[in-house]
C-alpha cells in the first residue's frame, strides 16, 4: 500500500472502539473481541464462504476431524480467536505489564551474535514475539505487510512501535528488501516472519507440499549467512483468555561448507520449526483459511 486511503465510516468505528478498549480490563476486551469474531465465522459459514472451504479441508487434513458439525464449531473457534487477536491490539502493552505474558527460554538470547534475526510466524497472538526485541541489546527492523484498512494499520503502527525504544517498521515494498539489508549491515536486530501470504500463496511452513528457497524464510537465511547472525526461533502460544506463552529456542546452527549450503540449511530448519508449530496448533495458524495444498511452487 503506497498510499494510504481516506478510512470509511465503519472503519472509524473501530478507532472509535478501540479508545473505548483501551479503558477497559484486558480480559474483557479479548472477550468482546472474541464474541464479534464468532460472529464473523457463523455467518460465514452459513453464506459458504470459499475461506470457510478451505477451513473445513484443512481442518480434516492436519487435526483429523471428520465430522462437519464439529468442523463448524473449529471454525468458529477459529474466528473467535482471530477476534480476540484484533482486539487485543489495543491493549498488547498491557498483556505484558500485567504479567499475561510467559517468556520460556530467554536464555537463549544470551551470548548472541550481533545483529541477531528472530524468526517467527503467525501463530496464537504472534504480535507478542515483538516482546522478544525488548529483550536484546541494540535497535530493531522489522518487516510486515500493511492492512488495507487504515485505521488498523494505524492501530499496528502503535502497537508495534513500543517494542523497544529503537524500533524501525518497515512496510513490504520493493524496496523493502534493501532496506531490511541495510538495518542488518549497520548491526540492526531482525524481526521476520517468515510464512508470509504473497500472491495467493503462503510461502511457508511446507506442510508436505514442496516449497521453494524464496520469501521471507530465505531472504532470513541469506542475510544470516552474509552477516554472520545468529537465527533464533520464536513462537507464541496461548494458554488462557488473552494469556500467552512466548517459547524461544536455541539459535540455528547453519551446516554445509559454502555460503549457499548454509543458507539453504538454516532455511530447512526454519521450516522444520514452522511445520512443527503449525501441527502441533492447526486451528492457532492465522494463514490456515488461506492455505490450499494442492498448489504447489517448485524451487
Amino acid at each position: 500500500m503506497t498510499q494510504e486511503r481516506k478510512p470509511t465510516l465503519l472503519e472509524y468505528t473501530e478507532l472509535w472502539l478501540s479508545v473505548l478498549m483501551r479503558r477497559l480490563p484486558v480480559g474483557l476486551v479479548s472477550a468482546i473481541g472474541g464474541y464479534f469474531g464468532a460472529r464473523v465465522g457463523r455467518q460465514a459459514i452459513v453464506g459458504a464462504r470459499l475461506w470457510t472451504k478451505r477451513l473445513h479441508a484443512n481442518i480434516e487434513r492436519f487435526s483429523g476431524v471428520s465430522d462437519p458439525v464439529v468442523r463448524q464449531q473449529r471454525i468458529t473457534e477459529y474466528t473467535r480467536r482471530i477476534g480476540q487477536i484484533y482486539a487485543e491490539f489495543t491493549v498488547l502493552q498491557r498483556i505484558v505489564r500485567e504479567g499475561r505474558l510467559e517468556v520460556v527460554g530467554a536464555e537463549h538470547l544470551q551470548g548472541l551474535s550481533k545483529p541477531a534475526i528472530i524468526v517467527s510466524g503467525h501463530l496464537a497472538n504472534w504480535e507478542l514475539v515483538g516482546h522478544v526485541m525488548t529483550l536484546l541489546e541494540g535497535g530493531t527492523s522489522a518487516l510486515y505487510a500493511p492492512p488495507d484498512n487504515p485505521i488498523r494499520h494505524r492501530l499496528a503502527i502503535k502497537a508495534r512501535g513500543n517494542w523497544g525504544k529503537d524500533c524501525e517498521l518497515i512496510p513490504s515494498s520493493p524496496q523493502a528488501m534493501r532496506k531490511i539489508a541495510r538495518a542488518v549491515e549497520r548491526g540492526r536486530n531482525l524481526l521476520m516472519y517468515v510464512d508470509e501470504e504473497r500472491s495467493g500463496y503462503i510461502w511457508s511452513p511446507s506442510l508436505g507440499r514442496r516449497i521453494p528457497y524464496a520469501g521471507n524464510r530465505w531472504l532470513s537465511a541469506r542475510l544470516a549467512v552474509r552477516y554472520k547472525a545468529d537465527i533464533v526461533p520464536v513462537h507464541v502460544e496461548p494458554i488462557g483468555v488473552a494469556r500467552y506463552r512466548l517459547i524461544i529456542e536455541p539459535k540455528l546452527v547453519p551446516r554445509g561448507g559454502d555460503d549457499e549450503s548454509k543458507a539453504r540449511s538454516l532455511a530447512d530448519q526454519m521450516d522444520c520449526h514452522l511445520d512443527a508449530w503449525v501441527r502441533a496448533h492447526p486451528e492457532h495458524w492465522y494463514w490456515l483459511p488461506f492455505l490450499d495444498v494442492d498448489k504447489s511452487l517448485h524451487a
